[in-house]
């Protein structure tokens, strides 16, 4: 999943809706959710949220490869949000 960190991430239309910026992680070791970072620019103004990682595919056609999600950037933007907290190092809903 190393190689899911930082990617961009596409809606069905190739649309882009967001980046991966963090995995959370459960007890077991197993990636339960990705954090993706949704609107703003050049970091300013964007919004976390927590996507369950079986909501993300990747998706191969022509040699190329990219992330895809069956929904759309303002979904994202509407879905709850979540902060890092640094002193605790997980993330927090918002």
């Amino acid at each position: 999943m190393t190689n899911w960190y930082k990617q961009d991430v596409y809606d069905p239309s190739e649309n882009k809706i967001g980046e991966i910026a963090d995995c959370l992680v459960t007890k077991d070791g197993k990636i339960s959710a990705f954090i993706v970072s949704v609107g703003g620019f050049l970091g300013m103004g964007e919004k976390h949220v927590a996507v369950p990682f079986d909501n993300v595919h990747e998706t191969q056609s022509k040699g190329e490869r990219w992330l895809t999600m069956n929904t759309t950037k303002d979904a994202l933007k509407s879905a709850a949000g979540f902060k890092y907290d640094r002193r605790k190092a997980t993330w927090l809903p918002a």
